[in-house]
């Protein structure tokens, strides 16, 4: 498998993940068993209501603004953080037709990057649709401060930073300590608590380590011992290590993951992805596993869909569930621009050690 393809997988694995729990995010398992059968929820359901397309919801748009931002920051020589935070702005923008300050009125339109890379992401009617915008992260960026770790919005843990952080260890695959360090900026815009920011920095440095190749195991210890070094990590990291745990027994899987969490907290989410990932062989068992659940559905397939995605390829997707999907040549291009610039990345450091 080559790497490219480990991209794709991430941001399609996270997009499908996302649109099969979308539609029963807000259903409890018996719920869901009742609508769907015994084993709940097994594919992404295309509506009628819209087009017979599968349906993303604001955690597969944050991602692509996340992608977005990184390029942003990297054409325009800005911070990374800086970079987001005018992307995010574009997103909050989409979901509510408001121009917080007047100089943000110019990010609204097709940029220099945009144009490089071949992409005009503000002119996509679907990142326009509302899918159950995360009500924090709107209080947070109707501010219009780029807030970081000494100026918060709030002590929020909510799972908005983890599910639109995979696009950061793409960016900085191979360097996942620099994955770290940008997937918590990104958390800290929206979301002031640890166990939200260190999780979306947790969640890039497995992809960055997995894009590489690295095998699951490889990728969560050297992660998790990223974390171990970070203040105020109690939390996240008794949580992996609980999904861990959970995952050598031989417990029944819903009652596994009730003891780990729903997922609507960011650290949850990341702990009941990984459980899934460790508990399953396919990503497609995986991200069914993830879904069917009493939580947050959408977010914890997602996240999974990402991780799997990203360490089987976009081939282990299942067909029907790409099929129609919102977003998708998008996601794909998106996928190829992380790609790409990878690759000058690796030539940067290439010529810079001669």
């Amino acid at each position: 498998m080559n790497a490219a393809e480990r991209f794709t997988g991430c941001m399609l694995g996270g997009a499908t993940g996302d649109a099969l729990g979308y539609l029963i995010e807000f259903d409890d398992l018996k719920t869901i068993r009742k609508k769907y059968g015994p084993y709940g929820l097994r594919t992404v359901l295309k509506l009628e209501a819209n087009g017979k397309k599968g349906v993303i919801s604001d955690d597969t748009q944050m991602s692509l603004f996340t992608a977005d931002g990184l390029l942003w920051a990297d054409h325009d020589g800005i911070t990374p953080q800086e970079g987001l935070y005018r992307s995010y702005m574009r997103w909050y923008y989409t979901q509510t037709e408001r121009i917080v300050k007047p100089e943000q009125m110019s990010w609204m339109k097709a940029q220099e990057h945009e144009q490089e890379w071949g992409y005009d992401l503000m002119n996509d009617e679907t990142l326009f649709v509302r899918r159950a915008p995360g009500r924090t992260c709107l209080i947070a960026l109707a501010l219009g401060k780029c807030f970081d770790k000494e100026h918060k919005a709030n002590n929020s843990k909510g799972s908005s930073t983890v599910m639109r952080a995979a696009p950061i260890g793409l960016f900085y695959s191979g360097d996942p300590e620099k994955a770290f360090a940008v997937g918590c900026q990104s958390g800290w815009l929206t979301h002031g608590n640890p166990a939200a920011y260190l999780a979306a920095g947790t969640l890039s440095a497995i992809i960055s380590f997995l894009t590489q190749g690295r095998e699951l195991n490889t990728a969560l210890a050297g992660s998790l011992a990223i974390l171990q070094k970070q203040e105020n990590n109690t939390g996240l990291l008794k949580g992996i290590l609980r999904a861990i745990d959970e995952a050598v027994t031989d417990r029944n899987p819903v009652h596994s993951m009730k003891k780990i969490g729903q997922g609507w907290a960011a650290d949850e989410a990341m702990a009941m992805a990984i459980y899934c990932v460790l508990k399953s062989e396919t990503l497609k068992d995986a991200v069914i596993m993830a879904c069917n659940q009493d939580g947050d559905s959408d977010t914890c397939g997602a996240v999974c869909g990402n991780i799997t995605g990203a360490l089987y390829g976009a081939a282990a997707i299942p067909k029907n569930w790409l099929s129609n999907l919102e977003c998708l040549d998008l996601l794909k291009k998106m996928a190829g621009c992380m790609y790409e610039r990878s690759l000058h990345t690796t030539e940067d450091d290439s010529l810079a050690e001669m």
